[in-house]
């Protein structure tokens, strides 16, 4: 079983405090409760942090890959974990 599931994160960018926002994809082999993932995902709203650590650190509280796609600067970023 192969089970994706897509959401809209926002973080807090900790270079100019603004608002980032990621599509968010996760895939896993297993279930994940709907409301697991949103507690994963909700503390990021008001805290600052990199692209990369949200994507690291989801997949690994999640047990799960974890894709985000954020653009800064212009400059449209893919970032993957697992």
């Amino acid at each position: 079983m192969q089970v994706t599931y897509e959401l809209q994160v926002v973080a807090r960018c900790p270079e100019n405090e603004g608002t980032d926002v990621y599509k968010v994809t996760v895939r896993s082999d297993r279930l994940i409760k709907a409301e697991q993932i949103l507690a994963v995902f909700a503390p990021y709203a008001k805290q600052k942090i990199f692209q990369e650590d949200l994507t690291r650190e989801a997949a690994i509280e999640l047990d799960a890959t974890v894709e985000s796609i954020g653009v800064h600067s212009g400059i449209k970023t893919t970032v993957s974990a697992s």
